[in-house]
């Protein structure tokens, strides 16, 4: 018996060790709807000392790499004071290249911002598209043309652009409150395979006002206004 518990407590000693989980890095850039006061600037993690990214409500930002440490979400902070958390931000295990949608936080929370993670591969968010972000608490839906999509309290959906290019078509959207279907704005847009859009839709927790926001994709050389409405539901 001795034998065999000596075999046993050397087999254990021989075993390969599982390694532990390591970090990782992706690729991200930033959207922010509405600054939170005070707070313009974030510190991002990138492994080191970490890197400071100006925020913008009109443009989406160049990509940064940034660091995750297994298990936890990405952890943001104030660009003056590196010990103090700007938002926390769970990012999912499968995202290599990820869009983060920044937004004031109710008052009274931990951190000055509220944020999320969207796929922003070409693949998962291909040109021509708009991407249909929801941040308010009421449904929210959009038709360009003949191409709809109706998104629920913080939902993501996408909204592909039909026809030949540079055709143009109406544009409407539109959010619940109530039962009731209520304006958030209408135009029109012209069908584009060179490029993609970020809607977001925000309803201003102080205000309770419902915003709506088209911000092209920064890669390309956009010239196109961005479209802007408030609507007091």
């Amino acid at each position: 018996m001795k034998s065999i518990a000596a075999l046993v407590a050397l087999a254990s000693l021989t075993a390969p060790l599982h390694a532990a989980p390591e970090s990782r890095s992706i690729q991200a850039s930033f959207f922010c709807f509405q600054y939170a006061p005070g707070v313009q600037s974030i510190q991002v993690p990138d492994g080191a000392e970490g890197q400071a990214v100006r925020l913008s409500t009109a443009n989406i930002t160049d990509a940064v790499k940034v660091t995750l440490a297994p298990g936890e979400p990405l952890l943001l902070f104030h660009a003056d004071d590196k010990s103090k958390p700007a938002a926390k931000v769970t990012i999912p295990g499968d995202l290599s290249k990820a869009l983060i949608v920044l937004t004031p936080a109710p008052a009274g929370s931990a951190e000055p911002y509220r944020g999320f993670a969207i796929d922003y591969t070409r693949e998962r968010f291909p040109l021509g598209t708009y991407r249909l972000v929801n941040v308010s608490k009421h449904p929210v839906r959009g038709a360009i043309g003949r191409a709809y999509a109706e998104v629920k309290p913080g939902g993501v959906a996408g909204i592909e652009l039909q026809g030949e290019e540079g055709t143009t078509h109406g544009v409407k959207f539109e959010f619940n409150d109530k039962g009731k279907w209520n304006r958030l704005t209408e135009s029109r847009a012209a069908v584009r395979r060179d490029r993609r859009w970020l809607v977001c839709v925000y309803q201003d927790p102080k205000t309770q006002r419902m915003n709506l926001r088209s911000i092209p994709d920064r890669d390309y050389p956009v010239t196109a206004p961005d479209a802007t409405a408030s609507i007091t539901p």
